[in-house]
């Protein structure tokens, strides 16, 4: 019985211990309730220190055994497919017409695909030159995951490092991919939260308040006697209790990607194979949103239940964001450690400036677009929602909808870089010139859509 809990059960029970740390730490002390960091990402950085300390393992009838940094990559890589069944399976609140929505979402759409361009040439090029300068044994390749890290999250990182390592034979791209991701959250809050209160002072805001954030927000924990309810029963306890059937109908979908995924592999000419379960994660949500829709034609979508999915998914991304910092293993950035740091400096700057620019220059709610962005292409969109609510502490205006409708869009848009990256390693696949293409294409396609007006702050 004993063998059964290590590793994975282990290291699941780690990463609720220091889930459980970071929300104390977030409701005692004060600098992380300034910058807004969530318990989860507190929590990781203090497992980040302690695996690559050694101090991350478990006891056992032979003594203490270690964890190793693996484990945690693994499980960050299913608990990201699994939230992505979670999204396949959200029912769609009633789209608004709104033009300046509309506009919006189409505006935070397609700067996200130029950040994830720039960036992505940023890291690219910083690997090229200290390479050729300096020499060194690494697939400069890797360097586009910064694009991937800062923009995507460690999820999607992983599962395009996945492929590399597992189809292509890449060294150490994971490690570098989720290091990048890991960096991104530091960066949404060192340097997302100083700009919004910044912005404040300054007059920037759309709206003339902001920075009024409520205890509870701050502190992270509900104030007594304030504690809305979160879902709604949608199955009768005596039968199944509605968490059950919302997990088991999560669970089965999952099996079902993989299976398809195993599938893939087995049957599809070699090369293209190794997408098979690195993409376990879109086959989840293609195959949550047929049912959601087969649910919907025999009228029994009642039985899921909006709220319970959110909360599920948003546990997933909890515990994605905690495990992704205990993933990266110290030692083996040692041989990038240089090219990779200024990548990080070099990303952050261009996103900042890319971010500010064509937020001044938005055709409205110019500085909540460009700082939620600036959130959402470090860390996720959670973290773009974090910062937003520094500016627009009752979200009055239409920037956290455009977030979400952004994502339709994005489907569209996205596509020529989210079906690339896994190829990045096959020689002489043009990602450059895609990169290059969207990141040149895009402020002309904003230049005729009049999406770049004069400057308004």
């Amino acid at each position: 019985m004993e063998s059964t809990f290590y590793p994975y059960l282990g290291a699941l029970c780690w990463i609720g211990i220091l889930l459980m740390v970071g929300t104390i730490i977030r409701a005692k002390v004060r600098i992380f309730q300034k910058l807004l960091f969530p318990a989860s990402l507190i929590g990781g950085i203090i497992g980040f220190a302690m695996i690559n300390l050694g101090w991350i393992g478990m006891p056992s009838s032979i003594g203490w055994k270690t964890i190793p940094p693996s484990v945690f990559s693994t499980i960050t890589f299913h608990l990201f497919a699994f939230g992505f069944v979670g999204i396949g399976l959200l029912q769609t609140k009633k789209e608004t017409s709104n033009k300046v929505v509309a506009r919006g979402g189409l505006w935070i759409a397609l700067i996200f695909g130029m950040l994830f361009s720039a960036q992505a040439l940023v890291g690219k090029v910083t690997f090229d030159v200290w390479k050729t300068l300096f020499g060194g044994d690494f697939f400069t390749g890797n360097g586009y995951l910064l694009g991937a890290g800062f923009t995507q999250g460690p999820g999607q990182t992983q599962a395009y490092a996945s492929i590399w390592e597992t189809t292509f034979q890449v060294s150490n791209a994971l490690n570098i991919g989720l290091a990048f991701a890991a960096v991104g959250f530091l960066v949404a809050g060192l340097v997302g939260v100083p700009l919004a209160y910044y912005g404040v002072k300054r007059g920037w805001c759309t709206l003339d308040k902001g920075a009024v954030l409520p205890n509870c927000f701050l502190r992270g924990l509900m104030d007594k006697g304030d504690n809305p309810s979160c879902a709604q029963h949608t199955t009768h306890p005596a039968n199944i209790d509605t968490i059950g059937f919302h997990l088991g109908l999560m669970a089965a979908l999952y099996g079902a990607a993989y299976a398809f995924g195993v599938a893939w592999f087995c049957y599809m000419p070699k090369g293209i194979n190794g997408l098979g379960i690195g993409m376990i994660f879109a086959w989840g949500m293609f195959f949550a949103m047929l049912l959601r829709k087969a649910m919907g034609k025999i009228d029994i979508l009642h039985l899921i239940d909006g709220e319970t999915t959110r909360r599920l998914t948003g546990a997933t991304v909890d515990f994605m964001i905690c495990g992704v910092f205990m993933g990266i293993h110290v030692t083996e950035l040692e041989s990038v450690a240089a090219p990779f740091l200024i990548a990080i400096v070099l990303g952050t700057i261009i996103t900042l400036f890319i971010c500010l620019w064509f937020g001044r220059r938005s055709p409205e709610y110019g500085f909540e677009r460009g700082l939620t962005l600036f959130g959402y292409c470090t860390g996720t969109a959670a973290s773009g929602l974090l910062l937003l609510r520094i500016v627009d502490p009752d979200f009055e205006t239409s920037v956290a909808v455009e977030v979400g409708l952004m994502n339709v869009f994005a489907l569209i848009l996205f596509k020529p870089i989210s079906w690339s990256m896994p190829f990045v390693p096959v020689e002489g696949f043009p990602m450059m010139w895609i990169f290059v293409g969207v990141f040149c294409v895009t402020p002309i396609a904003m230049h005729f859509l009049k999406m770049i007006r004069k400057p308004a702050f």
